[in-house]
């Protein structure tokens, strides 16, 4: 998401190697973009490379580029469109305008990235606000009919008021340390400030002081569960047109090491809070998608739904370990495959092999 003009289409092609056709205003509340984007990993493509399998599959993420935006909605029933593609989010991605250009102007008239980022920010808050006082009106309207309200009713209306608190000094939603249970009681309402968020400063090519820009955008959203970066979005969009070799001589002409967008995938990555562990063998080298803290039985649950139910235990091995040995079973006969039970918390970059029973 984005103000108008910000390059939303611009990072979504680069991020998803896409060439959705890019325009200076997109329709507000039209069909969003959707692309499925693989996880960069060499942690699998170096075992990969040690076992030759006959498939490689990353990890992945969705990113949703979402036409138009909540200042240039032109009635609420577009502005509701577009809140309503926010909230099917699992986290939002802030791209900021930091980039001149005579062609598209600005539409506030010139770039001041930290202004615009404070309006998005203010916008997103403001919407949860209005979903809690319309909430508050109804809780106080029922209960005011009755001796002894329903204990979940006063909880939530407490729970309300203490996140409204927040809100009106601009503290997230996610910033609060709710529990799990409170915020699984907040769930039906897909809270904006509650979700994870990366703000994202599209430069320039040469994207002079940005770096101070970036730190003056952490010190200005301290808040939990949030990233913040920059991209080269023209480039790195025009960069991941090319073919791979084309794209490895113009990245050394420009003296570029790595694509910023590997980066800004693997932050959203982490900022979801998920974690791979891998699995390897001849015919696919795999890295699996979890949440961060789940058991071994979960892990193997998301293999196959039959692994967890007759779960033996897990062959447990680091990835860096198992790439030293040179081969599972040679890692094995070294003594550094672990046997651990359901109860195991999978560690980011596990290789593992379950066990079961039919």
């Amino acid at each position: 998401m984005g103000l108008a003009s910000a390059g939303k289409t611009t990072v979504f092609n680069a991020l998803a190697r896409a060439k959705v056709e890019v325009a200076t205003y997109a329709a507000a509340g039209s069909e969003p973009h959707r692309a499925v984007v693989q996880v960069p990993d060499a942690r699998l493509d170096k075992l990969a490379a040690l076992f030759k399998p006959k498939k490689v599959t990353p990890a992945e993420v969705r990113y949703v580029d979402v036409a138009g935006s909540l200042q240039s909605a032109s009635d609420a029933a577009q502005a509701s469109q577009i809140i309503g593609q926010l909230r099917t989010s699992d986290a939002l991605l802030l791209v900021i305008r930091a980039f001149a250009s005579d062609v598209v102007p600005h539409p506030l008239g010139s770039v001041d990235s930290l202004r615009d980022l404070k309006i998005l920010a203010e916008d997103l808050v403001l919407n949860d606000l209005t979903v809690i006082e319309k909430r508050l009106e109804r809780l106080d309207r029922d209960l005011r009919f009755v001796k002894a309200g329903p204990s979940e009713a006063v909880r939530e209306r407490e729970l309300l008021i203490q996140i409204k608190e927040a809100l009106d000094k601009g503290r997230p939603i996610r910033d609060l340390g709710l529990s799990d249970a409170d915020l699984k009681s907040l769930r039906s309402y897909a809270f904006l400030t509650a979700k994870p968020w990366m703000v994202l400063f599209n430069t320039g090519d040469s994207p002079d002081g940005i770096d101070k820009v970036v730190e003056q955008a952490r010190a200005m959203l301290p808040f939990a569960q949030t990233e913040v970066t920059s991209l080269a979005g023209r480039l790195e969009m025009e960069l991941s047109e090319l073919e791979p070799e084309e794209a490895e001589e113009f990245k050394t002409a420009l003296g570029i090491a790595e694509l910023g967008l590997n980066r800004v995938i693997q932050l959203s990555y982490r900022l979801l809070n998920l974690i791979s562990f891998l699995t390897v063998g001849p015919d696919e080298c795999r890295a699996w998608t979890i949440r961060r803290g789940s058991t071994a039985v979960e892990a193997a649950g998301q293999i196959h739904t039959d692994l967890a139910r007759g779960f033996i235990r897990a062959e447990v091995v680091g990835w860096e370990q198992l790439l030293a040995a040179g081969d599972w079973n040679d890692a094995k006969r070294q003594g550094i495959v672990r046997a651990e039970g359901k109860t195991y918390v999978v560690q980011d970059g596990d290789v593992m092999n379950i066990l079961f029973s039919v």
